[in-house]
């Protein structure tokens, strides 16, 4: 990531996290299968759900991100297609086609407040919330993953040159 130098400390780009999509057509008990697959309880809507170093995002009905790293993002799509085989599923590594950021503190947070419309208390926005959201203007994945806080944020790599501006402009703002 050629821009790293202009994040503040508060901002770190997480090159060794691997992400998977992953989509299964009517299969009424995909969940289930999938959530024991991954040795994981079933997260609801806006959550995630983490075991083993996999965390198990659901974004939307029927379909989930796993987030890990990249030996254990290959073991977590083995053992999805092993538990889902013969239903019509898509799985896919898209962890070259995104951006991972860690905010954090309080910096971190003031940030997403200035660029996002999430209600970022701990009642509206705790651990194990993973809420697609805008950042500015681009759609982002971020999920809150410890009281520090610390928010996982997830974008097309295209973004990150505008992604870093907001996280630069927001350092002129506080």
């Amino acid at each position: 990531m050629s821009d790293a130098s202009l994040m503040p400390a508060w901002c770190r780009h997480d090159p060794d996290l691997a992400v998977a999509k992953v989509q299964v057509y009517d299969a009424p008990d995909a969940a289930d299968r999938l959530a024991a697959a991954l040795r994981v309880r079933m997260p609801t809507a806006n959550r995630y759900a983490e075991a083993g170093g996999i965390m198990l995002a659901a974004i939307a009905p029927d379909e989930w991100l796993l987030i890990g790293t990249a030996d254990g993002l290959a073991a977590a799509l083995e053992r999805t297609d092993a538990a889902l085989r013969g239903e019509t599923i898509l799985t896919l590594d898209v962890t070259h086609g995104l951006v991972a950021l860690r905010l954090e503190g309080a910096a971190g947070t003031a940030c997403l407040a200035a660029f996002t419309a999430l209600d970022l208390r701990p009642a509206s926005t705790p651990v194990g919330a993973a809420l697609r959201t805008r950042f500015g203007d681009i759609g982002v994945l971020v999920a809150c993953t410890d009281d520090a806080p610390t928010y996982l944020l997830l974008a097309d790599q295209s973004y990150t040159p505008y992604l870093l501006h907001l996280i630069g402009q927001s350092v002129c703002l506080g």
